[in-house]
């Protein structure tokens, strides 16, 4: 009996010896640190620092199952920080890798738009909308760049689309009464100018 406990204590003792030096636990234990930078990069994100933010989720760059994701937020803390070159630039390397995809797109198409560089938002909105018709939030910013574009007849018209296929929208209202603002104002402006080139040929 005292045998027993004596192989018993030692047995346990060689065992913990062992698990101090287990095999890969060097990733074991950065696969932890990784993930610990990543929940306080989300943790400063959510109380809107986004600047503290980024300076952890580049610690996880380096994370083989981090990296995409934490580039990706990255990618989105630039856009709340207004950072466009940063934005875009991480935005565009990550769609080399994933040429379909829509949010990549769409964020792209909301730099280019917040930049002021309408002409190009419209394009990407206009591409991605005939390529995800289903998707209402696309079609919302297309309208809204061509009402920033003062096009207010095509948007006008686009927003027929919006309210008959999505019609519980909550943004119908305001778009809507928008549209009922500007359109009389718009057609005033071309009237005038039709009555000037009138007045100058006569």
């Amino acid at each position: 009996m005292k045998i027993q406990s004596f192989l018993f204590l030692m047995l346990s003792f060689v065992f913990c010896r062992c698990a101090t030096s287990i095999p890969c636990e060097k990733k074991v234990i950065e696969r932890n640190l990784f993930e610990e930078y990543f929940s306080i990069a989300e943790n400063y994100k959510n109380l809107e620092n986004y600047s503290k933010a980024i300076e952890y989720y580049k610690k996880t760059l380096t994370s083989d199952s981090l990296n995409d994701y934490a580039f990706y937020e990255i990618a989105l803390c630039n856009v709340y920080l207004k950072n466009w070159d940063e934005a875009q630039s991480s935005f565009e390397q990550l769609l080399q890798n994933d040429l379909e995809n829509t949010t990549l797109k769409t964020s792209l198409a909301y730099i280019e738009a917040m930049r002021g560089n309408l002409e190009e938002a419209e394009n990407l909105y206009s591409y991605l909308y005939e390529n995800n018709s289903d998707d209402s939030s696309i079609l919302k910013n297309l309208i809204a760049v061509l009402v920033s574009e003062k096009k207010y007849e095509e948007a006008n018209e686009k927003f027929k689309i919006f309210e008959e296929k999505f019609p519980d929208e909550e943004s119908i209202p305001a778009i809507k009464k928008k549209l009922e603002e500007l359109l009389p104002v718009q057609n005033a402006e071309y009237e005038q100018e039709a009555s000037s080139v009138e007045e100058e040929m006569e």
